[in-house]
């Protein structure tokens, strides 16, 4: 094969997978859904295709998200902040160790913080903002052996967490 044919069929295939990557992003995408909630007005994305919605909270102050497995869990919240608890107490609360639990990451910025970690025996992530009187957040769980699937699903998850 001479060369400017070579070239020409290294473009074909270069392209070729140039859409099989960009369909396959865009059929992950496909997967996720968006759970809106219009009582504390915050929204947060989800895996379809992992997560399945148990139902809104009979108060309509959030949702259970359960994998067909029970292997994994997102629950996501808001509650009014009526004993006026400073976020920072909240994020000194969350973010300590107790039996059967380490936490291994937490960040405050703001009015947000994070925390994970594992507690009893499963890998744990945590996000909650104060955005006026209302706290809101969310918080996944899931096995240590599905470590390598969620971390981008959490990825995703917090950054799709808008209040």
């Amino acid at each position: 094969m001479n060369h400017e044919r070579w070239k020409s069929w290294s473009r074909i295939i270069a392209g070729a997978l140039v859409v099989l990557s960009f369909s396959m992003i865009v059929s992950s995408q496909e997967n996720y859904k968006t759970y809106v909630n219009a009582r504390f007005d915050y929204s947060i994305s989800y895996p379809a295709n992992l997560l399945i919605p148990q139902g809104e909270a009979d108060n309509a102050d959030g949702q259970r998200f359960l994998s067909k497995d029970d292997s994994a869990e997102l629950r996501v919240w808001g509650s009014y902040n009526v004993s006026n608890e400073k976020l920072k107490d909240a994020y000194e609360r969350e973010s300590s160790n107790s039996e059967g639990r380490t936490v291994s990451y937490k960040l405050m910025n703001g009015n947000w913080f994070v925390v994970s970690g594992t507690e009893d025996g499963r890998i744990f992530y945590q996000k909650m903002m104060l955005k006026g009187d209302v706290f809101k957040a969310f918080r996944i769980q899931y096995a240590k052996s599905q470590k390598a699937r969620f971390d981008q699903v959490v990825k995703r998850i917090e950054k799709s967490f808008k209040g």
